[in-house]
């Protein structure tokens, strides 16, 4: 129940004890006791919740310096460019709203000086069980990267579907780069890599938690 409701019943009770006590001077003087209790409970929960209420969550370290190393290798490659750094992340279900900020806010402070690179953020469009693990169909990444005005960069959080290389229709240089991070540790991006159309790869370590961003490895 509400913290209102519990304080205004145990202020109902008591008062009731007061009525009470005219029949039973005993059942009344009970029933002010539960009420004061009841109300000094609910008061000392109160300012417990306010003195002692939990600060915000600080950023991941692991998560931070994946978006860090990403943001760095962008800019070595893409720079000089002027266009929009898009940034893809999963749906929901797999990244909270508080994981794509630590990511994309981090990101987006190491380009803070590239007046010229303007980063713009983007989920995914997919549900269910295939998301959860990681196999996300090109078509959601297709549908992401459309309509984007004078792309530099792509840069995935979400790893790559297999057929991945198949987005870029002009590699690199011409074309802008694609720079993954596969929290879920899968070589589906191994084709582009080699194709030099996917410019850097950063997976977990083997026996790190999936997706956390910890003692990541990075390919390039």
């Amino acid at each position: 129940m509400p913290y209102s409701l519990l304080l205004v019943l145990a202020l109902v009770f008591g008062a009731l004890g007061f009525m009470v006590r005219r029949r039973s001077e005993l059942g009344g003087r009970l029933m002010i006791l539960a009420g004061c209790v009841g109300a000094i409970v609910c008061l000392v929960f109160q300012v417990r919740s306010t003195l002692f209420a939990p600060g915000p969550k600080p950023p991941d370290r692991g998560q931070a310096a994946v978006a860090y190393f990403l943001a760095q290798q962008v800019l070595r490659e893409a720079g000089d460019r002027q266009g929009v750094v898009l940034l893809l992340f999963p749906p929901e279900q797999v990244f909270d709203e508080d994981t794509v900020g630590t990511y994309a806010g981090t990101f987006g402070r190491v380009l803070r000086g590239f007046p010229g690179l303007k980063v713009e953020v983007r989920r995914l469009a997919a549900t269910g069980k295939a998301a959860l693990g990681g196999h996300l169909p090109l078509a959601a990444f297709q549908q992401a990267t459309a309509n984007v005005a004078s792309p530099a960069a792509y840069v995935s959080f979400a790893g790559v579907p297999p057929d991945i290389e198949t987005l870029l229709s002009t590699p690199p240089p011409k074309g802008p780069g694609l720079f993954v991070f596969d929290p879920w540790g899968t070589t589906h991006w191994l084709a582009g890599l080699r194709q030099g159309r996917i410019r850097m790869v950063i997976v977990p370590r083997p026996g790190s938690a999936s997706g956390a961003g910890h003692d990541a490895a990075g390919f390039g």
